[in-house]
């Protein structure tokens, strides 16, 4: 007689401490990435309505029997790992190589990357000779990467600032949607002036394809309308592959730009949609 399979538990019943040994399955990594961003998106919620106090402290407990955000961190690092298709850096690089070769050339100093939510250090490495990045993270999985949430990152003296500001499958992340609209335009304050010539102002923005293809709130027409409000009226190139969508902006306007308000609007309804949002007040 076949022995009878034990039934699975989902992952979030399975209480882990947090220095079990990680899991580098496929299917368990996709899984914790998925589970936490709709934890972390329940999560803002709650914060925002204080009857909520109960669920938000056992949504915390839940987060932290899967381990926390540093185990969704290594999952994220697995899953840029060479073995699973790579870092989205080069998608970066290639594009600036077809499209933008001569502001390259022009630039009379290294090209310099912000990179927001890096998972390694080293993405930019074999590009050293002409990129110098700076890669920062809420919680870093290696020293290299310095320990700063960018919603709190005061922007450098106008010697210090950027070329091309690093956004990748980070404000996906958010979990509110008015924190994602503040953190583009945040984005903003890290270029110099788009006047200054010899000089790249270039967002990089990487989000799950699902924001933008399946999304009530949220559409490819609607972002790039939303990001030319803020300044970015440029989209230089934008890729879709089975999984993310791909931008690279140029900031056109200048940092304090005025836009109109971006609220929460059903653009695209029916069944199977998700809720992601980009709110701008």
């Amino acid at each position: 007689m076949a022995k009878k399979q034990k039934k699975k538990q989902p992952i979030t019943a399975r209480a882990q401490p947090t220095d079990a040994k990680f899991k580098h399955s496929r299917v368990e990594t996709a899984r914790l990435i998925r589970k936490f961003h709709v934890l972390n998106k329940e999560l803002a919620k709650c914060k925002a309505d204080p009857q909520l106090l109960k669920r938000e402290q056992e949504i915390l407990k839940e987060m932290e029997a899967m381990g926390g955000l540093d185990w969704y961190q290594k999952a994220s690092q697995l899953g840029q790992s060479k073995s699973r298709g790579g870092d989205s850096s080069k998608w970066l690089i290639q594009t600036l190589k077809s499209h933008c070769n001569e502001l390259v050339d022009l630039c009379n100093k290294p090209v310099k990357v912000l990179d927001i939510g890096a998972v390694a250090p080293d993405n930019y490495k074999p590009y050293n000779a002409w990129i110098t990045a700076k890669p920062i993270d809420l919680n870093p999985q290696d020293p290299a990467i310095q320990k700063q949430d960018f919603l709190q990152m005061k922007p450098p003296s106008n010697d210090d600032k950027f070329d091309i500001v690093c956004l990748s499958l980070v404000i996906n992340f958010v979990g509110d949607p008015k924190d994602r609209g503040q953190m583009l335009k945040h984005t903003r304050d890290f270029f110099t002036l788009p006047s200054v010539t010899g000089r790249l102002h270039h967002l990089f923005l990487v989000v799950p394809l699902p924001c933008v293809n399946n999304s009530r709130y949220m559409t490819h027409e609607h972002l790039l309308k939303m990001m030319g409000s803020i300044g970015y009226t440029r989209c230089i190139h934008h890729h879709f592959s089975n999984k993310l969508a791909y931008y690279l902006f140029e900031l056109t306007g200048l940092p304090n730009t005025k836009h109109v308000e971006w609220k929460k609007k059903i653009l695209q309804d029916g069944g199977g949609r998700n809720n992601f949002a980009v709110v701008m007040e």
